[in-house]
């Protein structure tokens, strides 16, 4: 071997290493466009949809219907990748946010709160897809290197988190009708989607990464989907359900009772957009560093530290109802989601071979989005009846049940007979 093919080939690992591929990078920027999104209907919706809606107790259901047709979507939309693969699907969704976004601009315009809630509702189609991009880029990342991919295409919502809100009362104002140009910007972005997946659908190196790797001695161009009942290690498949089940419904539920508690405790506008502000820095900031932890640390050791990280944020909400108690339970609680994200998703991953995980994925989205859901439906419900500091000692039951589970029922379940069936 010549001293030039060892000069060009030695350094690859570090690079991989070091910095996330060409493709992850193109799958970061579509994540990033995919939160900014979703932030300029979660920044507006519930304002618009109070000046639409003929009863104030209707004023919050287009929000609802984006969260109500994402989850329902999610388990379709993983059905659907097991059978045309990501960029079909991930495409169909970026179109259903154009469309979206569009019939949002209309019922601005019209006065329509019927059509704003349809509009809202197919941006939920949209919303269903996202989740997958990171399964997309574990699957086209090189060997050794799923899980850091999925810690770095969380990143992209780092961004998003300071563009999105931005983006939504920046553009508010852009047209005649307050607010069209901030729906607009929604099917803008969605647009802008659809040549980034184009690209990575079109790279042929990669093709089979993307559609289903070709198993040796097979002459098909794609392998089956895994069934569940194929898994081998049902332990790490349970364990990936517990980790973004409640990942999703603690970091929800103290999201939603956070400005809630604190404009009932008569802090400051500018105070409730604090909290959330550092709560949307704690969610997306430590992707830039929790891959590398993982990679050498384990997804064990990642899981318990982001349940700890929850446990200290729900402490800390319910000691207390001043500015201090909120921005450290909603910070806490978003750097602890980020960890149990990335955590979660990593075991579900390791649960099947490149291309071959649709099904798996789609049962995981429909628990973690499910979970997000109730919790949504229930924040309201449990403030007024528990207060800010029991949402939070409820928060911290959840919190301590997974940490258990992590210590206990995970280490038995890996090594029971049915793991191993």
């Amino acid at each position: 071997m010549s001293d030039t093919t060892l000069k060009s080939s030695a350094p690859a690992p570090l690079r991989r290493k070091s910095m996330p591929s060409r493709t992850t990078q193109v799958l970061m920027l579509c994540q990033a466009l995919y939160y900014a999104c979703v932030s300029i209907d979660l920044t507006l919706t519930a304002i618009v949809g109070l000046s639409l809606a003929p009863s104030v107790a209707l004023a919050t259901v287009p929000l609802a219907m984006i969260t109500i047709v994402g989850t329902l979507g999610s388990v379709l939309a993983g059905l659907a990748v097991a059978r045309f693969g990501y960029p079909a699907v991930m495409m169909a969704g970026a179109i259903a946010g154009v469309a979206g976004g569009a019939l949002s601009v209309t019922a601005v315009c019209l006065d329509s709160f019927l059509l704003l809630c349809i509009g809202t509702g197919v941006v939920g189609l949209y919303r269903a897809t996202g989740g997958y991009i990171r399964f997309m880029a574990a699957d086209l990342a090189p060997p050794g290197g799923r899980e850091r991919a999925l810690s770095y295409i969380l990143a992209g919502g780092l961004l998003a988190a300071f563009a999105g809100p931005w983006i939504a009362t920046s553009t508010e104002n852009l047209f005649t009708v307050n607010y069209a140009g901030s729906y607009a910007m929604v099917s803008v972005m969605c647009l802008a989607t659809l040549p980034l997946l184009l690209v990575i659908g079109g790279a042929k190196s990669r093709q089979a990464a993307i559609t289903g790797p070709v198993e040796p001695g097979d002459a098909s161009s794609t392998a089956k989907p895994l069934r569940v009942s194929e898994i081998a290690n049902r332990g790490d498949f349970l364990t990936a359900l517990l980790t973004l089940g409640v990942a999703g419904a603690a970091m929800t539920m103290i999201m939603a009772v956070g400005p809630l508690g604190s404009e009932h405790q008569g802090h400051s506008m500018s105070m409730s957009a604090a909290i959330i502000q550092w709560h949307l820095v704690g969610m997306f900031a430590p992707s830039l560093f929790s891959g590398a932890l993982m990679d050498k640390w384990g997804k064990r050791n990642i899981a318990l530290i982001g349940t700890i990280l929850l446990c200290a944020g729900t402490v800390a909400g319910s000691l207390g109802s001043g500015f201090i108690n909120f921005l450290s339970s909603l910070l806490l609680n978003g750097i602890g989601w980020n960890f149990l994200f990335v955590a979660g998703s990593a075991y579900l991953v390791s649960c099947y071979p490149p291309g071959r995980g649709g099904r798996l994925q789609a049962i995981a989205e429909g628990v973690g989005s499910g979970a997000a859901v109730a919790a949504s439906l229930a924040a309201s419900i449990v403030f007024y009846s528990l207060g800010w500091e029991g949402t939070n000692l409820l928060a911290l039951g959840l919190g301590v049940a997974l940490g258990l589970w992590l210590l206990v029922g995970a280490r038995k379940s890996r090594f029971s007979p049915a793991a191993k069936a």
